[in-house]
């Protein structure tokens, strides 16, 4: 059994939480443990595996959900995946969920400080990051991409390079702060999409997981600042493209600082 749906990332924005909730579900099968995520379509070494070593070591577990599915937060972000899962899983449903931007790049900051890959402040990473990009291009960590704190929040050109290949009914977009805040509707829209009834998924908020941030951090207000500027263009394209205003993403206030 090969999936028929896939949650595609972003990174940092609540992929997590929806997985918990979506595992649940008695329709609905997910790989009992999300990570590590299967970057199937995503890392070349995987990819060079037949398609059957992917069926049978995430999905020989299926036991006749109707919906089936995986999520790997690097399919949103890498360049040759929309291709590579038309290739092989043509008329799959995918599930994107984004969040602010701006914030998006801190909580990602904050993860790959935890994992112990970065040591800059943020600022300085930030201020860095095509330099640290370019010096990865001929070592391993060049696929991982993990200094694209700008570059992973950058949604718009991401969707464009999915919407290229896929039908739009295919793909479903949930914003970040719907799912926290609108769980109900968030989720029964979920459910319709993959064909399933919305028994047993969240009706009141929920409590997003996997979170980086200890308490009390916050991004310094020059430093959103500073980042701001770099998602404009890339907001208000997603926006007309979705037909959802997003500015207020881009808003700049003590109380978010």
């Amino acid at each position: 059994m090969l999936p028929n749906f896939l949650i595609i990332g972003a990174a940092r924005c609540g992929t997590t939480t929806l997985y918990s909730h979506l595992q649940r579900h008695p329709n609905i099968y997910l790989p009992v443990k999300k990570r590590p995520e299967p970057h199937f379509f995503y890392k070349s070494a995987e990819y060079s595996h037949a398609i059957d070593y992917y069926e049978r070591r995430y999905f020989s577990s299926w036991q006749g959900e109707k919906a089936v599915g995986e999520a790997s937060t690097s399919y949103l972000y890498g360049a040759d995946v929309p291709r590579r899962v038309r290739s092989s899983l043509p008329k799959v449903k995918l599930i994107c969920s984004l969040r602010n931007p701006v914030d998006r790049a801190f909580s990602s900051y904050r993860h790959t400080v935890a994992s112990g890959i970065e040591t800059l402040p943020f600022a300085e990473a930030i201020a860095r990051e095509d330099e640290r990009a370019a010096a990865l291009t001929d070592t391993v960590m060049r696929e991982l991409a993990p200094y694209a704190y700008v570059g992973r929040g950058l949604y718009y050109r991401q969707l464009m390079r999915w919407f290229s290949q896929f039908d739009r009914a295919q793909i479903k977009v949930v914003i970040f702060d719907d799912l926290i805040t609108d769980p109900h509707s968030t989720f029964a829209g979920i459910a319709r999409f993959l064909g399933v009834a919305p028994d047993g998924l969240p009706k009141r908020e929920v409590e997003a997981e996997n979170r980086s941030m200890p308490p009390g951090v916050r991004m310094p207000m020059e430093t959103r600042r500073a980042l701001v500027p770099k998602f404009i263009d890339d907001v208000e394209a997603l926006g007309d493209l979705l037909g959802r205003d997003f500015t207020h993403w881009l808003r700049i206030s003590d109380e978010r600082a």
